[in-house]
């Protein structure tokens, strides 16, 4: 298939999004990923960090995105999925929040809006089911009710370091599950804690410290799944509960 068959203007998917109530792009990751885009003042594609010999958390999609041709890509949702379902979101628990504005910006001439995640791709489905063709289909089926909007990704293709940080980047959000772990000196913390006190330390040291950095559920009665999440992951499957939470490479 060829690929720019797909391409959709950013700035007409920005014009879809803005009148469909959309304020930001949202990208979640582990905190060891999104330490290396704080560090490198950009969001980065798997393809970027894995060339420059940064590091980032494996993803059970790794095959499938090289194979599928979207290992060059940044993912984008137009909601934030955690608050949508009501549960963590797998991807990690800190939620880079970008303004809307990237997609109308020099930066983003095109974007390839996926129909579904390429981790349910398979060789026999055809690339028309795959990619929006237009941007009358995307308006048609985004926030409709039609589809499910987790599904439907924005894809940057090899956007390099243009996804600059200090231009783009709003806001930082963070899941805090207050779960008790052991860090390398012995101490005993939150992990949530753990987390923001890592995130905050980097965007401080790399110039980013002017960028907010949200609690999720703060002060606030809430009915989130999340909480439970967290503690299952902690309980019956510590090899993914550090793989969202943990500084350092497995």
């Amino acid at each position: 298939m060829n690929i720019d068959d797909y391409k959709l203007s950013g700035k007409g998917v920005y014009a879809i999004l803005k009148k469909k109530g959309v304020e930001f792009l949202y990208h979640a990751n582990t905190v060891l990923t999104c330490l290396t885009f704080i560090k490198e003042k950009a969001l980065l594609s798997r393809h970027q960090v894995e060339s420059d010999g940064l590091l980032q958390s494996p993803q059970k999609s790794d095959a499938e995105d090289k194979k599928y041709d979207v290992w060059d890509c940044v993912f984008l949702d137009g909601v934030d999925l955690h608050k949508k379902y009501s549960r963590a979101n797998k991807y990690g628990p800190v939620l880079f929040r970008l303004k809307l504005e990237l997609l109308a910006s020099q930066t983003v001439q095109h974007i390839h809006v996926t129909k579904t995640n390429p981790w349910y791709w398979n060789d026999r489905l055809p690339p028309e089911k795959r990619y929006y063709q237009s941007l009358e289909e995307l308006e048609n089926d985004y926030l409709t009710g039609k589809k499910l909007d987790s599904q439907i990704m924005f894809t940057v293709r090899n956007p390099g370091r243009e996804i600059k940080l200090n231009k783009f980047l709003d806001s930082i959000g963070i899941d805090e599950p207050k779960i008790p772990v052991t860090i390398g000196n012995g101490d005993e913390v939150y992990v949530g804690d753990y987390a923001r006190n890592a995130i905050k330390d980097a965007l401080n040291k790399n110039g980013l410290g002017h960028i907010n950095v949200l609690t999720r559920h703060q002060n606030t009665i809430y009915w989130c799944a999340c909480a439970i999440n967290y503690n299952y992951l902690n309980l019956w499957d510590k090899t993914e509960f550090k793989r969202r939470f943990s500084t350092q490479s497995l």
